[in-house]
């Protein structure tokens, strides 16, 4: 049957108005007219139809009305669709693209109102149904980014990963890829939300175990878009609170995506919960205890040495920012440790602050790697830190248990607060003065690809023989007047650097 645009005008300007007021009884008589109207081939101008599809939808989003009138109201659309598509009222391209984008974003609300309100229970919806959530929710997060916000469509979203249907589980995976690099924060806040479901579901068939598997997998291939995330450092333990899943090839693949997101900030909090669940597990499951051993293997693999040794303590996390400046340097090239190495025994002494200061002596004890190199770091430090680390051990003698309370951790003093460190917050003072002394003094540079370089004229005057055979420290020196703060902190964080290159000397000889 053709459309007709002719009579009634009038009747649908007077719907629309009805529809638009806030009279619910005015409101279902205007839906039947219009329904009525629509359903005999009438349909208004293309100046009038918009109003009418706003008005129509506006009805679809009123608690007062029933399931029947929302109901016809949706038929009512799609027949409106039907017509437009069809081009039964010869509309031009624009007015005819117009109507249908207003039906498209009234289904698209629709929609979205029904996974907001049955966000935990999607993944029992039919598997058409859970499709076109799938597209849905995708379709919603990239309109903006700031709708990753909505923890209705995340929790939706992540129930979804937990489908019977495999298609479902299959879509739910394509867009694990595809959104990240256009949602920041998709993958971190699905990843969260899934593990959180995990802890509570508990796989029923082999299909259900197969996809947990694959969405695991999936996670651990996406773990590199979470990493900017200042909550990223948090999502390890979130992962390990899912053990409480007891299939054991869930937890194996949680276990594995779980050591994709070790950082220095969590390593402690992450070797802790291990450590524990290995305890918990002792006389349980032969299998699974073996797996949580190699899981601790891994994560002392990934922070070997000190780095481990002193984050495991909580008084010292007040440097991991400053220290983690020097890795991230170091990372891409390794090529830089020795030259750097030289540049920082040779620059120590301009250093003012004990964050930069750690970094440093961190960085030495790190770096040293041959037997010339690591004595010539135990000379550099045990020259340089003397009146500190001498002052450290008589206040230990005097006050014993007590010592620990001389430690300063004022963010005046040190620039940064332990919580502020901990939650991955730079602070100017201390960044300002470790791009001086690795830029300025050592000579690094940053090339044009984002890697960094030493100048052969850096290197050189790094190399000299006053590097490795420092004087004492002058009265022009910044670091003489670190020293004689007597901070309790840097002593014994010294103290700890000096004696890994110790026993570095015993392995070497």
């Amino acid at each position: 049957m053709a459309m007709e645009n002719t009579a009634p005008c009038g009747d649908f300007g007077k719907i629309v108005a009805d529809l638009e007021s806030e009279n619910l009884v005015a409101n279902v008589s205007a839906v039947n007219q219009a329904s009525a109207l629509i359903a005999g081939g009438k349909i208004p101008e293309p100046q009038l139809l918009c109003r009418l599809i706003a008005g129509l939808a506006s009805n679809l989003e009123k608690p007062d009305h029933d399931s029947a009138i929302k109901r016809c109201v949706s038929f009512t659309l799609k027949a409106i669709r039907v017509a437009v598509i069809k081009n039964r009222m010869n509309m031009d391209s624009s007015a005819r693209g117009e109507a249908l984008h207003a039906i498209w974003c009234c289904f698209m609300d629709q929609g979205l109102r029904r996974i907001q309100r049955d966000s935990n229970m999607v993944r029992l919806w039919t598997v058409q149904d859970q499709l076109s959530a799938v597209k849905i929710i995708c379709t919603f997060f990239r309109l903006s980014p700031v709708n990753i916000s909505d923890t209705r469509c995340v929790t939706a979203f992540a129930s979804l990963m937990l489908s019977p249907y495999s298609t479902v589980v299959c879509a739910c995976a394509d867009a694990l890829l595809s959104l990240p690099p256009v949602v920041p924060g998709f993958s971190f806040a699905i990843a969260r939300a899934y593990c959180h479901m995990l802890a509570t579901v508990s796989p029923q068939s082999p299909l259900e175990v197969s996809s947990m598997v694959a969405m695991l997998g999936r996670l651990k291939q996406v773990s590199t878009t979470m990493v900017h995330h200042p909550g990223f450092s948090d999502l390890a333990v979130d992962v390990l609170a899912a053990l409480s899943n007891c299939n054991l090839a869930v937890r194996k693949n949680l276990l594995n995506l779980m050591v994709r997101l070790l950082t220095p900030r969590n390593i402690s909090a992450v070797l802790l919960l291990l450590d524990n669940e290995l305890n918990r597990a002792a006389n349980i499951h032969i299998e699974y205890h073996k797996m949580l051993e190699e899981a601790i293997r891994e994560c002392h693999a990934a922070f070997p040495g000190c780095i481990v040794e002193f984050t495991l303590d909580p008084k010292y996390s007040v440097f991991i920012d400053s220290i983690l400046y020097i890795i991230d340097i170091m990372n891409p090239d390794q090529s830089l440790r020795g030259p750097l190495l030289k540049g920082l025994l040779r620059a120590l002494r301009h250093v003012k602050s004990p964050l930069v200061c750690a970094a440093a002596v961190w960085a030495i004890s790190m770096f040293s790697g041959s037997l010339e190199e690591v004595s010539d770091a135990i000379v550099a430090l045990s020259c340089f830190f003397k009146d500190l680390l001498d002052r450290r051990k008589i206040e230990k003698l005097i006050l014993g248990g007590e010592a620990e309370n001389q430690y300063k951790l004022s963010t005046d003093y040190y620039g940064v607060t332990a919580g502020d460190a901990t939650q991955g917050k730079h602070q100017q003072p201390w960044l300002m003065e470790m791009e001086e002394l690795l830029f300025v003094r050592i000579g690094l540079t940053r090339q044009a690809g984002g890697s960094y370089a030493i100048p052969s004229s850096s290197k050189s005057s790094a190399s000299s023989s006053n590097a490795y055979l420092p004087e004492p420290l002058g009265n022009t020196d910044n670091l003489i007047f670190l020293v004689h703060s007597g901070d309790a902190l840097l002593a014994d964080f010294v103290e700890i650097m000096l004696s890994n290159l110790k026993k570095k000397v015993k392995e070497l000889e």
